[in-house]
């Protein structure tokens, strides 16, 4: 029987843990047989299925001693050094992206395998039971590096690495939702010095998720050069935001940016905002919020009357940045009135050359802070 014969024949009786020994012991012997090298590759990837499935079942044994073990055996896959793309790859690849916390190692091992380490199908989408659609492996991928690489400020290679990767998967797979790409990828252009380009993918990103926090959060997180622009999101972020467990940093940049500006008040209610959030959920406290608590000015502001007025204020200038780009017309002010299902409308007199038609918009924050008249001229 050839060595990589017996390994087949031990996977296939699912006698694992004998494979991956045998394995090793005749990989010693026969180094520079490939085909062993493949079997033994395949006996791994039995390794992580098991391994993930376990940790799925049950998230609290997913600790640092599981992600060690899963980092460990995808250094011994690489050690075998097969050859990419092919099945295996990707069945590995798909499964150690099951693992249910975040692996700090995956940019690093993304880079390694490189960015031709996909097959074909690995770009197209799945189709599910109920034809539900799945994304492809490299969005997966993608997505996944690029949530991670945004955190690692002492690898610009790898930030870089997840870009191209992010690149790649927009240019050539069947993507299910940009949106989040265009989010990491921007994140990852800001903190490698290119804000005006990740401005203008989130000013994107916000356009499809208007409705959605954490893209105003973003936003403001890259616009903060610009302390009133940046606070305007900042506001629109928290009025935006459904849960405030998933808002609570949102809460804490609004207060640090206010304690900036003086604007004392609403960095105080900002700040106890985001210390009820975390005595609520039994959470412990950043030494950045600790920070905002027991600064001088903290202990001397004023409470906030109405924060949710002064949110709104705030937030009325957050859409400009949205349709800064847009073309503007000479208008007229036609008046509100509210539907049989009482949503406020503002009607314009928009004028096309010679022309003139009326338009129809949601109210929203159209109107704030502005004493309009019947006729007023107005830039729409």
């Amino acid at each position: 029987m050839n060595p990589n014969e017996e390994i087949i024949s031990l996977r296939k009786a699912k006698r694992l843990d004998e494979a991956y020994s045998r394995g090793y012991e005749l990989y010693k012997e026969y180094p520079e047989d490939r085909s062993l090298a493949n079997s033994l590759g395949w006996v791994l990837y039995d390794k992580v299925k098991k391994l993930v499935t376990e940790v799925d079942r049950s998230q609290a044994t997913a600790t640092e001693a599981r992600k060690n073990e899963l980092y460990k055996i995808l250094r011994e896959y690489a050690d075998l050094k097969l050859s990419r793309p092919d099945r295996l790859f990707s069945l590995l690849l798909f499964h150690t992206l099951r693992f249910p916390k975040e692996l700090a190692f995956l940019p690093g091992f993304m880079k390694w395998a490189g960015l031709d380490c996909f097959q074909l199908e690995d770009y197209k989408t799945g189709l599910g039971k109920d034809n539900n659609v799945f994304e492809s492996l490299v969005e997966k991928a993608a997505r996944e590096v690029g949530k991670v690489a945004r955190k690692l400020n002492d690898r610009p290679d790898l930030q870089e690495f997840a870009i191209a990767l992010i690149n790649k998967t927009l240019d050539l797979a069947q993507v299910q939702q940009p949106e989040w790409l265009h989010y990491y990828k921007a994140l990852l252009l800001k903190q490698l010095g290119h804000s005006k380009e990740a401005q203008k993918l989130l000013v994107s990103v916000v356009k499809e998720k208007r409705h959605d926090f954490w893209a105003w959060r973003a936003l403001a997180n890259v616009l903060e050069s610009d302390p009133t622009l940046a606070l305007a999101l900042y506001s629109k972020a928290c009025l935006t935001c459904k849960d405030a467990k998933f808002g609570v940093s949102t809460y804490e940049d609004l207060s640090k940016l206010a304690a900036k500006e003086e604007k004392f008040a609403l960095a105080k209610w900002a700040a106890d905002r985001a210390l009820t959030v975390r005595e609520e959920n039994e959470w412990s406290l950043p030494p950045s919020l600790r920070e905002l608590l027991n600064a001088d000015w903290y202990l001397q502001a004023e409470k906030l009357a109405n924060a949710e007025k002064l949110l709104v204020e705030l937030a009325a200038d957050a859409q400009k940045v949205i349709w800064a780009n847009c073309p503007r017309r000479d208008a007229n002010y036609l008046g509100t009135f509210t539907t049989p299902k009482g949503k406020r409308m503002v009607k314009f007199g928009l004028f096309f050359g010679n022309c003139c038609e009326q338009v129809l918009s949601p109210a929203g924050g159209l109107l704030n802070n502005l004493n309009l008249i019947l006729g007023d001229p107005v830039t729409v």
